[in-house]
């Protein structure tokens, strides 16, 4: 009696390449010397809005007033305010 040994083709494995961390954004009255940026903390996903001044080539790190830490990294002259606001995403 003589045995086979059958081989399965070489099938690579599926790599999920969908992003598991990603990061809310809005940004409104981007035309104004005064913009509006609606997003998600990227650490505690708290609700805010930050009011910024003009675009520059500097990067600005937001911290969440909720869990202090940087919330989001911004390119712009100034930070006016940021307020916790609830998700819109939620």
């Amino acid at each position: 009696m003589e045995i086979k040994e059958i081989k399965k083709p070489f099938k690579p494995k599926t790599q999920d390449y969908e992003t598991k961390n990603f990061q809310h954004v809005k940004i409104l009255d981007c035309n104004q010397p005064v913009s509006r940026v609606i997003f998600e903390c990227w650490h505690c996903k708290q609700g805010l809005l930050s009011e910024v001044e003009g675009v520059s080539p500097q990067v600005l790190e937001v911290a969440c007033p909720s869990c202090g830490r940087t919330a989001i990294r911004l390119m712009a002259n100034k930070v006016l305010s940021t307020t916790p606001i609830p998700s819109p995403w939620n």
